[in-house]
């Protein structure tokens, strides 16, 4: 695994890719936090997203992290799958 910074090209990738959320790492620092890919169906996704809040942890669609991007860049790397 490596570490990117995170960009436009890269969440379309992931989603290439077949990944559809980006979360944050458990234990990630808030000031600079560790993005990881995850392959999520759409209808668990709120469900999943809920229960993350439980660790403090972050999660988006990778769909709507492509069309806020460029908006409100996310800080931090992302760690890419092998």
């Amino acid at each position: 695994m490596e570490l990117a910074n995170i960009t436009k090209e890269r969440l379309v990738e992931a989603q290439k890719n077949g990944y559809t959320a980006i979360i944050t790492k458990y234990n990630s620092n808030p000031l600079d936090p560790i993005w990881i890919f995850e392959k999520v169906k759409k209808d668990q996704f709120f469900q999943f997203s809920e229960n993350l809040q439980d660790t403090y942890q972050l999660c988006y669609q990778i769909s709507e992290a492509i069309d806020t991007v460029e908006e409100y860049p996310f800080i931090g790397k992302v760690t890419l799958p092998d």
